[in-house]
């Protein structure tokens, strides 16, 4: 059978059963109602049988619906996307047996629950059109766009950290220590921790722990981290096992990260041990301190960062989870850049985008990202001031007011560039940019400070066209391209 007959198969079981729990009906119930087995209906519903028309006018009639309401391809608004994917023929694109994904099982699983359906057909879609689909990509963006639909903040998670808090009688002010959470993940969950064989294998060295897992769990550790990431890694591991997950990754780097599953749980274990390490209440009142004061000094990001000993990464992390919902603040983007000494590179390897229609990122990793932006001039400095020198933590700060070129937006960015503690080449900025508005005005006191430096800026210099950037280091191949089909569609329309 093609797949457009087995797609309608899948669409028809889609609707039967959110019908079916429209009416809050069990399959038992509805089984009486239409004089249809149970099984039978469960095979329906798995979209692997497609009933004759007699049957459908008993599940008609037994749903108190008209046939062709029933039969009709048209779906609620929740369940629109799979419709269009199903037209569009993408699925037909997507190496779905590479993740090991059945398609009934996929159109099951978006059934089952709104966001994932949200995330994974949004994915698909958000994927064909910005020409990401890859392999490599794939999970990352379903992920991204996974805590885009959820306002990247997650009440189940921040109670179940306030719970572990609880139980543990833990004390966070300023921040947990080290020793704190390694008591409690040996005493309760029986983990073994060792820092020193890393040592003995040199092609460990950019790997920040690795678990064995057994009935007494070792825990390696790099032990050339710092405290913050020995920190956030061991609040991981409490999460997984407190949170009970058990699909997960027992590497602990991005590097080894590839299903969405092990994305998904690598997230939810990392916000856990950053709402446990920074706590949201004290966390409230010093950013509302910081936001309050009349002119920005970037200096009291790097103090708030060192207060409650963690990474840049995981301080801007807790800000943009906690933005949106506390602040009102959710218009903004989240940007991850990594470059090395050698290149003038500068890779993005995390992004989120929440509720704005510009692309200050995505994947484009073959093109040269705009170097006006705070994060890349940040990484540029840092990295032609030290050289390969070890700085031993040694943090630069800075913010800029942009206004993004043809579309007029502005944000009000801010950015903390490092080197790369277990690789001296490397270095790492991490930016939150909120979108200026009213909200952001009334928020943050120092929008309007003059020292602000103020830039346009755009996507990537292959993608642009300002005049005279000196900060250029590609021609607009991209955007020439474009044009050049343009005119000739136009030449071709006049012809």
């Amino acid at each position: 059978m093609d797949n457009k007959r087995n797609y309608i198969k899948l669409i028809f079981g889609l609707k039967l059963k959110q019908l079916r729990q429209e009416k809050q009906l069990s399959l038992n119930e509805l089984s009486e109602k239409s004089s249809l087995s149970i099984s039978y209906l469960n095979e329906i519903e798995k979209g692997k049988k497609y009933p004759k028309a007699e049957k459908i006018a008993q599940l008609a009639q037994a749903l108190g619906v008209n046939y062709d309401n029933l039969v009709s391809l048209k779906l609620s608004k929740q369940l629109t996307p799979i419709a269009d994917l199903i037209d569009s023929n993408i699925l037909e694109m997507l190496p779905l047996d590479h993740y090991g994904i059945d398609l009934n099982k996929f159109i099951s699983l978006m059934s089952d629950a709104s966001y994932q359906l949200s995330a994974l057909v949004s994915t698909i879609i958000d994927l064909a059109r910005s020409t990401e689909l890859s392999q490599n990509n794939f999970s990352r963006t379903a992920l991204r766009i996974y805590k885009e639909i959820n306002d990247n903040y997650f009440e189940d998670i921040e109670k179940a950290t306030d719970q572990f808090i609880k139980e543990f009688n833990l004390d966070i002010t300023p921040s947990i220590t080290y020793n704190t959470l390694s008591d409690i993940l040996i005493s309760q969950y029986n983990y073994s921790l060792d820092e020193k064989r890393f040592n003995d294998f040199d092609e460990l060295k950019e790997l920040r722990g690795v678990l064995k897992p057994g009935k007494q769990p070792i825990l390696f550790l790099n032990p050339r981290l710092s405290n913050a990431q020995k920190l956030f890694i061991l609040g991981k591991e409490l999460a997984y096992n407190y949170l009970q997950i058990s699909n997960r990754s027992n590497i602990h780097s991005s590097l080894k990260l590839y299903t969405f599953d092990h994305l998904l749980n690598n997230y939810i274990a990392a916000y856990f041990s950053t709402a446990l390490v920074i706590n949201r209440d004290l966390f409230i009142k010093d950013i509302n301190d910081f936001f309050e004061q009349k002119t920005f000094n970037g200096n009291n990001i790097i103090d708030l960062i060192k207060k409650y000993d963690v990474t840049p990464e995981m301080f801007f992390q807790r800000l943009a989870n906690l933005s949106g919902k506390v602040w009102g603040l959710k218009k903004y983007f989240f940007l991850r850049f990594n470059t090395t000494t050698k290149a003038d590179r500068y890779e993005l390897t995390k992004e989120v985008r929440l509720n704005i229609n510009q692309n200050p990122g995505g994947y484009q990793t073959h093109e040269h990202y705009c170097r006006r932006w705070i994060s890349v001039e940040l990484l540029k400095n840092i990295k032609e001031e030290l050289n390969g020198i070890d700085s031993n933590g040694k943090m630069k700060s800075g913010i800029i007011h942009s206004k993004f070129h043809q579309t007029e937006d502005e944000y009000i960015t801010f950015a903390v560039a490092q080197q790369n503690i277990l690789d001296k080449e490397t270095f790492t900025s991490i930016s939150i940019g909120f979108y200026l508005d009213e909200q952001l005005k009334t928020k943050i006191k120092f929008w309007d400070d003059p020292n602000i430096p103020f830039k346009i800026v755009n996507n990537t210099c292959e993608t642009c066209d300002l005049a005279d950037c000196k900060e250029r280091v590609s021609e607009p191949t991209t955007l020439r391209r474009i044009q050049k089909s343009i005119n000739i569609e136009n030449a071709i329309k006049l012809l």
